[in-house]
Formats: structure tokens, sequence, C-alpha cells
């Protein structure tokens, strides 16, 4: 199967453009012509009409007089053809008068006059060889004891050559207008398509080094369309930017992260290599070393995992009791943590999430509080419902989180100056995680300061239907 031609938007516009003008301008030409034809056969009859009732008039002693008959008619009888034929005596021969030249005109070819060429559009219209085109009329002219039929043919050969004038004009007005609308449809189509050759030409030239993506393409001010499709190219350009941005990063500081037990590792497995059997005791400490970094990452190649899943996972949303989901993981978590968890109570409080989610959310901030807050300090769960919107607030009256570190907290890897200590242990993905699920729950995440000292995760959820039961 034959493939259709690619065209650009700037070729495609000239040869639609110079298919509608040509047809239109076809159309326009025929109706014209017909038009004009038409009018000019009409006139004809008219004047055929005329010729007859002069004819008749011109009569004199049963005969034509034909002098009279072309000084006293209106129209030009220079190329009429007249035959007259006499039939009032019915028992004589009927006499036969012919203007000039109409013997001849009759005599032009071989054949007889009912064997002429007809136009089968128009029985009137005849064609004689050497004539041309003629218009042929008859009538009889009774009464009076007499019986006269009179015809007539009047050549159609002016009425041709203003045709093909008229056509030879409207031929040169289409070829001037398909010139001139050629060259217009041109220069305009250049314009409307300017834009997005000029964003076309951006792209192939960003799309050679896509790993390198740093600037956005540029936004015409008209035609609105194109204006409209670069603002949406740019801000899906962005995202791509700003994803790639976050991988190169999130792969960097894996690699860093990685790096360091690794190292740790293998050191150790080169000291017991070296020294292992002459220092018995090294070999013991050194496999509990190993122990502990393959539990580091381990727990950090899961983090990746669960952060993976989270950025392409699709959540499935239902109803149900936020205070049940809170009571499950807080009684969980009480038996990790070392501080004291309160949970206030709270009516029975209906939220629109992914109930795996959100426990998995209040899991991961519970684990940073302990992580981060004394081991006497107290960590408090509040549900509160106003109207259509919940808040679950999770608060412990540990260190504050300096403003600064509130607008980092949930990116990836990130940790705080007082988190470095080694008393702290993490890979800093936990809020990153927490803060991904919010997002495909369409939950918000808020980090506000506890007076006089701590912190409050907050939970905001929307769409809730809250039933207060007493």
């Amino acid at each position: 199967m034959r493939q259709p031609k690619n065209r650009t938007t700037f070729q495609a516009i000239r040869l639609n453009f110079t298919i509608i003008f040509t047809l239109f301008a076809i159309f326009t030409g025929a109706s014209v012509i017909t038009m004009v034809g038409v009018n000019l056969v009409h006139q004809e009859q008219t004047q055929s009409a005329e010729l007859l009732k002069s004819l008749n008039r011109s009569f004199i002693d049963d005969k034509p007089d034909w002098n009279q008959w072309r000084r006293n008619s209106s129209i030009n009888t220079q190329n009429t053809y007249v035959k007259v034929t006499d039939q009032t005596h019915s028992k004589e021969r009927p006499k036969i008068f012919y203007s000039k030249g109409t013997e001849q005109f009759l005599a032009a070819k071989p054949t007889k006059l009912s064997q002429m060429l007809h136009f089968p559009f128009f029985p009137a219209l005849i064609y004689n060889h050497g004539y041309g085109l003629l218009y042929y009329r008859s009538g009889i002219r009774t009464g009076a004891r007499k019986n006269i039929r009179s015809e007539i043919w009047m050549s159609l050969n002016p009425i041709v050559s203003t045709l093909l004038s008229v056509m030879l004009v409207v031929l040169c007005v289409l070829i001037i207008g398909l010139a001139l609308g050629w060259f217009v449809i041109s220069v305009v189509s250049k314009r409307l398509t300017s834009s997005l050759q000029m964003l076309q030409t951006t792209a192939q030239r960003q799309s050679r080094s896509v790993t390198k993506i740093e600037s956005l393409l540029p936004v015409p001010a008209s035609p609105v369309e194109v204006r409209e499709l670069a603002t949406s190219f740019n801000n899906l350009l962005a995202a791509i930017i700003e994803n790639n941005r976050r991988e190169k990063a999130f792969i960097s500081n894996a690699s860093h992260e990685l790096r360091t037990p690794i190292a740790a590792i293998r050191g150790h497995v080169s000291l017991v290599k070296r020294r292992g059997q002459q220092h018995p005791e090294i070999v013991s400490r050194s496999l509990d070393f190993i122990d502990d970094e393959s539990a580091k990452m381990q727990s950090l190649v899961n983090s990746l995992l669960a952060l993976s899943r989270a950025d392409k996972e699709i959540v499935q949303k239902d109803h149900f009791d936020l205070n049940s989901v809170v009571n499950e993981t807080v009684e969980e978590q009480r038996a990790i943590l070392a501080q004291t968890i309160n949970v206030a109570e709270a009516s029975p409080t209906t939220v629109l999430a992914n109930q795996t989610n959100v426990a998995q959310i209040i899991s991961i901030i519970l684990d940073n509080a302990g992580k981060y807050a004394p081991k006497t300090a107290t960590i408090d769960v509040i549900i509160a419902a106003d109207g259509s919107k919940t808040t679950l607030s999770i608060r412990n009256n540990g260190p504050s989180i300096p403003d600064e570190d509130k607008q980092h907290i949930f990116d990836r890897f990130y940790r705080g100056d007082h988190a470095h200590s080694n008393q702290v242990i993490g890979n800093g993905l936990g809020l990153s995680i927490a803060s991904q699920l919010a997002a495909l729950n369409d939950i918000k995440i808020t980090v506000t300061d506890v007076i006089p000292h701590g912190v409050s995760f907050n939970l905001i959820f929307s769409d809730s239907d809250s039933n207060n039961t007493k």
C-alpha cells in the first residue's frame, strides 16, 4: 500500500488553498460562461420570433419582399438564412422562396436539413459545416386561405466568439488570481508556521543532547494555539528536567550511601584475611561489624525498593475509620519505640485514602520521632475533624527542626546536621517515602514547631466524612 506523502504545515496549507481556489475559480467561471451563454441563446430566441413576425408583414402578393424585410428589421439579418414554403394551394406544387445565400447554406453539405447534427441538450441548435452553430426556428402562417411555413436559421458565431472571449478572460483571471493567491498564502502560511518551525528547531537541537536538557522552548506571543502548545511543552519539559535532576541526585546519594558500608565490609574482610589466623579475636569483631553494615545495606535497599514502588504505585482509595488505623499502628510502634505514645480520644472519623499507605506514613513518622526524640520524650497523636477536612497530628517534645531544614526534610537522603550523629541510625529515605505516599493519596503534610520545643507532623485529609458519636 502506498504511504501518504509527508508534508509540512506550510506545504499543506498552500496545497489546500491551491485546490480550493482552483475549484472555486472553475466553478465560478463555468457558472459565468453558462449564464452568459443561456442569456445569449434566449436573446436569439426572442430575435428569431421578432424576425418571423417582421417576415410575415413583408409578404406582397404572397411573396416575401426580402429587401423590405431587411430594411424594416431592427435586427441584423446579415447572417440569417430564411426559407419560406407556400402551401396555400394544396393541389399545386408548393412555392419555395429563399433569402440571399440560403440555397448555398442548405447545400453546404450533401445531407439534407433533417440529417444535420443536432445538439442533444438544445434541439434548436444545429451545426452546418462552414457556417458553424446556428439557431433554428420555424413558424406557420394560416388563415384567410393561406398556409405559409417560414424557417429561419440565425448564425450563433457572434455568440460563440463572445463565449470564447469570456472563457479567455476567466482563464486569465484564474491564472492571475491563482498566482497572486499562491504568493499571498505562501507569505501568510510562513508567518503562521514560523512559530512552529522555531519550536521544532529548538526541540531538535535539544534532543541531540537529551541528557543535558536545561533550557525551555521559546514561547511565541501568537498565534494563541502555538503559544499554548509551547507552554504545555515547557510544563512537560520542566517536569522532565526536574525529574532528571532528582534522579541524578538520587543515584549520586544512593551510590554514596552504599559506598561507605561496602568499603567498610571489604576492609574488614581484608583484615580477617591478613590477621585472622594470628589474632582470632579480630574475626569475631569483624563479623559483628559486617553484620551491622550488611543490615544497614539491607535497610537501605528495602527503602530504595519502597521508594521506587511509591513512585509507580497506583492506589485504590476507600473510606475507612482513621481512628482504627491509628490505634493499630501505634500499638505496633509501642513494642519497638522507647518513647511513650499517647493517642487522644476522638470520635470515629472517616477519611478517603488507601488504608495501607496511611498506616505506612504513620509508622514512618513515629519511627522518625523515635530516632530523634529522647527516650524519655512523649509522642502525642491527635485527630481533629473540621468539616470536610481532617488533620492527624503526630507531635513529640524532642528537639525542634530548624526552619532551613524543614523545606528539605522530605528530600531523598537529606539529613540535618544533628542527624549525622552515629547515634541516629537511618538512611534519609523514610520521610521521602512518606511524602510520596501522601502525594499519591492527596494528603498534605506540614511540619510545625511545638512550644516550647518539639516538632509536629500534620497529615491533612480532604474530602473526609466525619461522624462523631457520643
